[in-house]
């Protein structure tokens, strides 16, 4: 740091001005004005820093002024594990980095990455647990997966699935031979048929068929229609149309179940084919 050599005039001979960088306790350097500086921030660390200026006259008056400004020279520097102002002991390990220096430096960016803090691990536990239970809640594995090896351990699916066995439905009206098929033909289809074929048994175009008004839900002998819910159905052309989507089967259900389904089917959307009970499935079976 040096001043110009032609800076100084007689207007100023008796001013001095000194230069105090951030809190040194004395001035880098002293001149009289006017005097060029020059500040090599090679030599300062990156960041913050303060200029002090303070003028005196030849009447003792004095003039002060601070100058604010960042160095930002590079290659900035990152420590990750060891804080500014922590209290450590013994062996201490941290990661140290270092960003070019070529190109503009940000010194804010080079500052190394705090650690997740626990608070904010707690609050993702907790946002995780409720997800989790949310969806055991809100979207039940349906029976017809629920006694699988992929869904066994899944409880909603266990309570569903012992729900579904246990729970006699409740008298609809709709029966044959003493066989109540109302209630449990609605649920049963809800729960394994319902999210392929639809609430109004419209089936899904080039996907899933119709079975309002299918001839095999309609015909007069349910064997073929019993059949295909044991056993499933694939690569099946059904009124003009290749279904390549597979049905699964469906034999892991009781004849109880598959009674009150087909009745349900064969009685909903416009359809009126004939009813079975469940020994009907039993021999088929």
């Amino acid at each position: 740091m040096s001043p110009d050599p032609a800076a100084t005039t007689g207007i100023a001979a008796s001013t001095t001005i000194s230069l105090t960088l951030d809190d040194a306790p004395e001035p880098f350097a002293t001149y009289r004005p006017p005097a060029t500086v020059s500040l090599d921030t090679r030599t300062l660390e990156d960041g913050p820093h303060v200029l002090r200026l303070v003028a005196v006259d030849s009447a003792g008056s004095i003039g002060r002024r601070t100058i604010r400004f960042t160095v930002a020279n590079g290659p900035g520097i990152s420590v990750t594990g060891l804080r500014d102002g922590r209290t450590v002991g013994g062996t201490v390990e941290f990661n140290v980095n270092a960003f070019s220096g070529a190109g503009p430096f940000d010194v804010e960016r080079a500052e190394s990455q705090n650690p997740i803090p626990v608070w904010m691990w707690v609050v993702i536990a907790v946002i995780g647990a409720w997800a989790t239970w949310y969806g055991l809640e809100e979207f039940p594995t349906p029976f017809a997966f629920a006694q699988t090896p992929t869904y066994a351990a899944n409880p909603a699916a266990a309570g569903l699935a012992a729900s579904s066995a246990h729970a006699p439905p409740a008298a609809s009206g709709k029966s044959l031979a003493g066989f109540d098929y109302g209630t449990a033909g609605a649920s049963g289809y809800e729960q394994n048929c319902q999210a392929c074929h639809g609430a109004t048994g419209s089936g899904v175009p080039g996907a899933f068929p119709s079975l309002a008004h299918d001839p095999v839900v309609t015909a007069s002998d349910p064997k073929a229609h019993i059949m295909t819910l044991l056993h499933g159905l694939h690569g099946k052309t059904i009124g003009g149309t290749k279904y390549s989507s597979p049905m699964p089967p469906f034999a892991q259900l009781s004849d109880a179940t598959i009674a009150a389904i087909i009745d349900h089917e064969r009685t909903s959307w416009g359809n009126a084919a004939p009813t079975i009970v469940p020994a009907d499935v039993t021999r088929l079976r």
